[in-house]
């Protein structure tokens, strides 16, 4: 189908009332005017993504994989349950279904093995989402704010929703005779070249574009990246390929050239993030991309020299790029801990199949989503346990507890001036004598802190009732530079006192004219603008490090039954597609394979924008569009013409 006429269904709107769009209007205009942060342009850019859905429906397609890995504000807004990536998905979703008409009747051919397995995974994730929600609490301050809880259920579950949401809405075009497989290509490529310009500027900012020893990782515009994982590495991996297949397929220079620099630098983005998993990802959907499309030159032109000479080219090129950062000396120390990193991680997967119930429901259907954190923090003696925060109420004043544990930050962004001076003052109320808190402040992105400034708090033999303590900052030892060098500051609140909690509220950092920099400091308006984030020792704390392992703890012996059947047939769909000549199939099966290579040592889908992803990847090998093979294959070989 890689050649054939992206065609729009008619031009008629669905009969779906308007009613129900316009009650979606009111309610993403009310979720904009309560949003924390960004309130004004985020509304201007829905408005945008609606008149484009509204203009041209197929281009939803484009959308949402453009804006999956760069539309998220989390760090600033502090909500990452129900964020602003999941209104963009409402709006231009309820926009599409609005214009496309429902089909009079079956146009395609239904793959009726395909549509049960597909029915088997939806059914094993709301049986992961109601067993993750049990015991079922109505919810309170905390439940939105955490990873810990039944609602976390929700949050990851979500994930499957949107994608059978799209899925859904995908058979209306495919009736209609669109391939809605092409702008979803061009809208993962531009979503990856976004990407890409997020990891050369934080290279920027935070080390040199060629300094490939002082071991700063890249972690791009993913803001789960905040407890780890490998979420930048398993975007590159999955978006590459539509981009190779996409800028080889084209036979103007200009979009060719540009094409080909943009390969070379996700090429360069991948290899900073000095993921060895990643590295392998990537090699593959690499390999399978080239091997498709010269296969498919071969066998439609009878030219195999051609096909050797694209092959060698491309791989030439990126090859050009890795080699002297994989042979660099910090990506050779990462390379030589293989083998303890490896022996660690299958230690962490037996911990987590021992934390697990041993009751035959467990082994079946799973713990349920979203469900180990909490159980590797109650039940695992394997790694020591993190600190916590909630959010405690009295007399009607709301702030904040932090709990003993190895530590985590609750941080904001502040905008600090080099060489000012500043005030940090907040109100605490610690558990036991002799107890300090530490406040650092730091020149940093997601993980990796520059230069910083922490004062500590000796709050001495006095406890157990509220008092006010303040320290003087100086910003001296934060870098001046250019606005594209500029680092982002982070002030973040930190506790590790053993076996006590503290409590804090009306956290300030003035200037000299008192003017507060800190937003909802007295926690008013819960954790907004508060996101948390973990030192590296404790990331096998949030996630089990393998796809494999979390889907069986998640969704047991059925669930792992039906994503592994579902996968399997996707590729195998996939491999047929593109050895008839689509290469939009070759694309996703690549794609697809990159993504399932990088889930044997981390787990991605512990976020609902990466199991999305994964899901809209299968979906991309199995796309129902209706023109013949045939007709397929006439078009690809005039464009390879």
């Amino acid at each position: 189908s890689a050649g054939a006429q992206t065609v729009e269904p008619d031009a008629k709107t669905s009969k779906e009332p308007l009613l129900w769009l316009v009650i979606c209007f009111v309610a993403a205009g009310f979720w904009v005017v309560t949003f924390p942060a960004f309130s004004a342009p985020i509304g201007l850019l829905l408005i945008a993504c609606a008149a484009i859905v509204w203009h041209r429906p197929l281009w939803v397609f484009a959308v949402i994989p453009a804006a999956l890995p760069i539309f998220d504000l989390a760090p600033w807004s502090g909500r990452f349950f129900l964020d602003e990536f999941d209104v963009l998905l409402f709006v231009s979703l309820a926009v599409a279904y609005r214009r496309v008409p429902t089909a009079p009747e079956r146009r395609f051919r239904v793959d009726t093995g395909f549509a049960i397995l597909a029915t088997l995974v939806m059914l094993s994730f709301a049986i992961g989402a109601i067993a993750g929600l049990m015991p079922f609490g109505l919810p309170d301050a905390n439940s939105f704010n955490n990873e810990y809880g039944p609602y976390n259920a929700l949050r990851i579950g979500k994930g499957a929703f949107w994608a059978a949401v799209v899925f859904a809405l995908s058979q209306r075009f495919a009736a209609g005779g669109a391939d809605a497989r092409r702008p979803f290509s061009w809208g993962v490529v531009l979503g990856l070249a976004l990407t890409v310009v997020v990891i050369v500027w934080e290279r920027v900012a935070f080390t040199e574009l060629w300094n490939f020893t002082d071991g700063y990782r890249v972690t791009g515009p993913f803001s789960a990246t905040h407890t780890g994982g490998a979420y930048v590495d398993c975007f590159l991996a999955a978006a590459i390929p539509f981009l190779i297949m996409l800028t080889l397929e084209k036979r103007n220079w200009l979009v060719k050239s540009a094409g080909m620099l943009l390969i070379m630098a996700t090429t360069y983005a991948l290899m900073v993030t000095f993921s060895r998993g990643g590295y392998l990802s990537f090699a593959v959907a690499v390999f399978i991309a080239l091997l498709v499309y010269a296969i498919n030159v071969k066998r439609i032109t009878k030219q195999l020299g051609r096909s050797a000479v694209i092959f060698a080219a491309l791989a030439g090129t990126m090859l050009m790029v890795a080699v002297p950062i994989f042979k660099s000396e910090f990506a050779q120390s990462r390379m030589g801990e293989v083998g303890a990193d490896l022996a660690f991680r299958k230690t962490h997967w037996q911990d987590a199949l021992d934390i697990r119930d041993t009751d035959w429901a467990t082994a079946l259907f799973g713990m349920g989503l979203g469900r180990f954190p909490d159980t590797k923090y109650w039940r695992s003696t394997l790694d020591p346990r993190p600190g916590t925060y909630r959010l405690q109420d009295e007399a009607g004043n709301s702030y904040l507890r932090l709990d003993s544990g190895e530590s985590i930050g609750l941080e904001q962004f502040v905008s600090l001036e080099p060489g000012q001076q500043y005030v940090l003052k907040l109100d605490v109320r610690p558990s036991r004598p002799d107890s300090k808190i530490t406040v650092p402040i730091c020149e940093k992105w997601l993980l990796t802190s520059a230069d910083c400034v922490a004062p500590t708090f000796e709050l001495g033999k006095e406890f157990g009732k509220w008092r006010t303590v303040e320290a003087r900052v100086n910003a001296d030892g934060f870098s001046a530079a250019p606005w594209y060098r500029e680092r982002p500051v982070k002030l973040a609140l930190t506790y590790s006192v053993p076996q006590s909690t503290i409590d804090i509220d009306n956290v300030r950092l003035e200037t000299g004219g008192a003017t507060n920099l800190l937003k909802n400091g007295d926690f008013s308006q819960g954790l907004d603008h508060w996101f948390f984030a973990t030192a590296s020792a404790l990331h096998a704390h949030w996630r089990i490090h393998s796809l494999y392992y979390a889907v069986f703890f998640d969704q047991g012996w059925f669930g792992l039954a039906a994503l592994g059947g579902f996968f399997a047939m996707a590729l195998g769909r996939a491999a047929r597609q593109a050895w008839r000549g689509d290469v939009l199939a070759g694309a996703s099966f690549a794609a697809l394979s990159g993504f399932l290579v990088g889930g044997i040592f981390d787990t991605q889908i512990d976020t609902p924008r990466f199991l999305m992803l994964l899901l809209l990847l299968a979906w991309a090998c199995y796309y129902p569009f209706a023109s013949s093979v045939g007709a397929v294959a006439n078009r690809s070989r005039q464009r390879v013409k």
